[in-house]
């Protein structure tokens, strides 16, 4: 197996935490791209040309986070995906939370990126704000929930709360936030997390 990265991209930190915490990681080759250069074939394997994407041996290739994510879980030796029942919801609904705060940070992201100054619209960044601070008060409040057997809830919460350390550490989340806090800094310690740091 192949998977494609970019360093700086937390849906494929995701799946890279994944592969670790499933105990695959040292059967799965990497390749790190810049996926805005487009490099030539990769649309090939992922046609929306985003990372990650999984060049599997049993099939044809794999895309989008939770898709690969999936995967590693049914083909691992450790399940990060509880059977169905009510600890499977409980790390659906952190995992929903989560990739909810990614998909807000990216999209406030790029508007500032491509918009520069008063061209950025102010009205869809308080948008993405708004969506972020409610999901990581959801995060707070459910914390003793991010308690016990390593989960995708778990594996994609630290992965927003990474990105939003990475790209927008001028708005902490921290603050008023201790029982997440106190959670991230504990499980920021695991190798799936502090192996897939990306450079600042």
């Amino acid at each position: 197996m192949k998977l494609i990265y970019s360093e700086a991209s937390p849906y494929a930190r995701k799946a890279r935490a994944a592969a670790i915490e499933t105990g695959l990681a040292d059967s799965i080759e990497t390749e790190a791209i810049n996926p805005w250069e487009d490099p030539a074939g990769y649309r090939d394997l992922n046609p929306v040309g985003k990372v990650p994407a999984l060049i599997r041996d049993d099939g044809p290739p794999l895309y989008q986070s939770n898709i690969v994510c999936e995967y590693f879980d049914a083909h691992g030796t450790t399940k990060i995906y509880p059977d169905p029942g009510p600890p499977r919801w409980t790390a659906m609904r952190q995992l929903a939370a989560a990739d909810g705060i990614l998909d807000a940070s990216v999209h406030e992201r790029m508007e500032m990126m491509f918009h520069e100054g008063d061209a950025a619209s102010q009205t869809f960044i308080d948008r993405q704000e708004l969506s972020v601070d409610q999901a990581l008060d959801q995060l707070e409040a459910e914390a003793g929930d991010l308690d016990g057997p390593v989960t995708i809830g778990q594996v994609a919460g630290a992965c927003a709360l990474g990105y939003r350390d990475f790209r927008f550490a001028d708005n902490d989340w921290r603050d008023g936030r201790p029982n997440l806090t106190a959670w991230f800094a504990e499980f920021s310690k695991r190798p799936s997390i502090e192996n897939t740091r990306p450079d600042a």
